[in-house]
């Protein structure tokens, strides 16, 4: 029974470890700048890391980047719609 334990256990090994390269893989894809307005990202700068937002799509390995400022755009603009969609499907 035992050795069907460290099977499984080598097998999710191997499964992590491809995952953790397909990760790193797309890291490395990280664009230099904001997809909206081009402000520049550095990949060493602790606070940009911390504060830019990355969109990654696993189906098409795309990996988009942006700024506070776009992103705090795009959740409002997203609000709104969601919110104005509503109010007319209220109305009909």
């Amino acid at each position: 029974m035992s050795s069907l334990k460290r099977k499984m256990k080598r097998d999710k090994l191997k499964d992590s470890k491809k995952e953790m390269s397909k990760k790193i893989g797309l890291f490395n894809k990280i664009p230099d700048h904001c997809l909206a307005c081009h402000k520049a990202f550095d990949k060493k700068d602790r606070d940009m890391v911390m504060s830019w937002s990355v969109v990654v799509r696993k189906e098409t390995e795309t990996v988009r980047l942006y700024c506070p400022e776009c992103w705090d755009m795009a959740k409002k603009l997203v609000e709104e719609t969601r919110d104005g969609s509503e109010d007319q499907i209220s109305d009909v």
